[in-house]
């Protein structure tokens, strides 16, 4: 199996199925459809410039996606960027497609000047987070069962 990730900017043919995949996991609800995901997924196309989304292939397939965008933490809007809706294909899963996204997406970051990058997530999947360079920031932020991760990317910054 061949694994590659490009930006949503150079692959724009898939943004209805990122679309799909974020609306089904996270923004399904009585007044969203999916066209509000893909309208804001048309945000992300200009390449290497926030917002932006990467897409992960296998053997030129889509299986995975993530988004970084300004804000995706209503407790916490102090800190940007943020790194939202990470998406797996299930069938996908523990093949390292997490990982190749959240290297790509840090390295497109850092490539753009980007010094940190936050995350808020479930407690219970802070492990993929933090076997990529993530750190728990904070605590309970919203409820009992959420972390904000923090990735500093600045130290990165210095070595280019």
């Amino acid at each position: 199996m061949r694994l590659q990730v490009k930006q949503l900017a150079e692959c724009p043919e898939h943004l209805n199925t990122v679309g799909t995949w974020v609306y089904e996991q996270w923004w399904r609800r009585p007044h969203n459809t999916p066209e509000v995901v893909f309208s804001w997924l048309r945000t992300h196309t200009q390449k290497d410039k926030v917002p932006f989304t990467v897409v992960a292939f296998a053997d030129g397939t889509p299986v995975g996606s993530c988004c970084v965008v300004e804000n995706d933490c209503v407790h916490r809007k102090q800190y940007t960027p943020w790194v939202a809706a990470v998406f797996v294909k299930p069938e996908m899963r523990y093949r390292g497609v997490a990982s190749l996204i959240l290297q790509e997406t840090a390295a497109i970051a850092t490539r753009i000047g980007v010094e940190s990058l936050y995350i808020d997530c479930h407690v219970l999947t802070a492990r993929v987070y933090e076997k990529n360079g993530w750190k728990i920031h904070e605590r309970e932020v919203g409820d009992k069962d959420s972390v904000v991760m923090l990735r500093t990317l600045h130290a990165e910054n210095q070595k280019t």
